[in-house]
Order: C-alpha cells, then structure tokens, then sequence
C-alpha cells in the first residue's frame, strides 16, 4: 500500500494480538503525526491491515476518518451475559462486530471477559460485542467488548458498526434513499459523529487530544535489546 499511503498505522490488543484496524486508533495517529511535525491540518492517508484510510485534521480539533464500507453478512447472531441473550446484528468494518440493542447497558456486565455468542461458525476469529440503548433521535449510547482487551472506554468500528445497525434497524439505508445518515454515538470515553453515505462510505468524527508523552533514554533501550 506504498503506493497509496504514505504512514502505516499497525495494531496491537491489550493481550498482544494483532487486530486489522482500529478506527480510533487511526485518529490517534493523526494526531501524533501532526503533533511531531510529520502532517498538517487538511487530508492525509493512513495504510493499515484493513485497508487505506483517508484521514482530514480539522481546525478545530475534530479528526475524520473514511472508514470505508460496512458488509452485513447474513445468518442470524445470538449474543448472551449471564441469563440474558439478544439477538445482535452481524456488521463487518474491516473486523467482526455484534451489535446488540439492550434495555440498559448495565445489562452488558463487567465485560472482562467475551460474551458468548452463537453460531460458533459466525465468528472464526472472535468478535467485538457492542450493546446499544437509544439517547434520542439519531443518538444511541453503547459499551463495548473489544476482543484481545475487554471493555473500552470507545471502539470506532464499533461506532460505526452500531450506527449502520441502528439505522438498518430504523428502516434507514442510505444506499436506498439516496441521502447521508448521521448518527451521534455516545461511549464511555466521549461522544463520535458517523455519516453513511449513500455510496456506502462511512465516516467517524471526533476529537483526539495527546494526553501525556514520553521519551526513551536511548542507554535503557541499547540495555533491553543487547
């Protein structure tokens, strides 16, 4: 993807695993990109496992990301915490996703562990289980299960895969109308805006703001490595 994208952006779970792509993770990295001098506001392109992501830096610290199109595979999805089981919509950004719409989100758990899920065949490799309440109009709230990690405070394909859900499940397909359709999407760590587009593309934004650096002593690495 040389050819393509300049940066490539890889991804690694709490647990060491490797994911195809992280959505927020892109966004961090654009940041840091522009941070260190290596980007400017305006559009960049980041390769990552999953694909090229446009990216646009905006003034006001808002960052965009093209998180390209949403597969809806067929077959239906059970989800379960505890007694409790959902029907969930199967959504793939690149990774596998489960999205559930609950009464309550304290209905998802602690989230430590991965909910369990059937058929076992619908996700070979694990799945990231997204559970969804309505805010308003437009607007849901949801927690998350990312597998390798266990519950984020925000998944960005989650976000995206919990909007095309909602709105399949409003009766909305952009694809259909001919329109955009925006969904704002709340998660424990802030709130991300996603547009589908009527091509299919999808679009996250959000804020991304560097919370701490820090540096290597180039002594307690040569010490590491030899």
């Amino acid at each position: 993807m040389a050819a393509e994208a300049e940066w490539f952006m890889d991804y690694r779970n709490g647990d060491g695993s490797v994911a195809e792509m992280c959505g927020n993770g892109v966004r961090v990295f654009a940041r840091y990109l522009q941070r260190a001098g290596h980007a400017v506001e305006g559009d960049l392109a980041v390769a990552t496992r999953g694909g090229v992501k446009t990216v646009h830096l905006a003034k006001n610290g808002d960052v965009t990301v093209g998180m390209g199109r949403a597969l809806l595979p067929e077959g239906d999805v059970e989800v379960s915490v505890g007694e409790r089981s959902w029907p969930a919509r199967n959504v793939n950004m690149g990774n596998p996703h489960a999205v559930a719409f609950v009464a309550d989100l304290d209905h998802a758990g602690d989230l430590y562990t991965a909910p369990p899920f059937r058929p076992a065949t619908a996700y070979p490799d694990g799945v990231n289980v997204e559970f969804v309440v309505d805010r308003g109009p437009r607007h849901v709230a949801m927690r998350v299960h990312e597998r390798g990690s266990g519950e984020t405070r925000s998944c960005g394909t989650g976000a995206c895969a919990v909007a095309v859900a909602t709105a399949r499940r409003d009766g909305v397909d952009p694809a259909v109308t001919g329109t955009p359709v925006t969904y704002t999407v709340d998660v424990p760590g802030g709130t991300l805006v996603i547009t589908e587009h009527p091509d299919g593309e999808i679009e996250m934004t959000g804020p991304a703001v560097i919370v701490a650096e820090g540096e290597f002593d180039a002594k307690w690495l040569e010490g590491v490595l030899s």
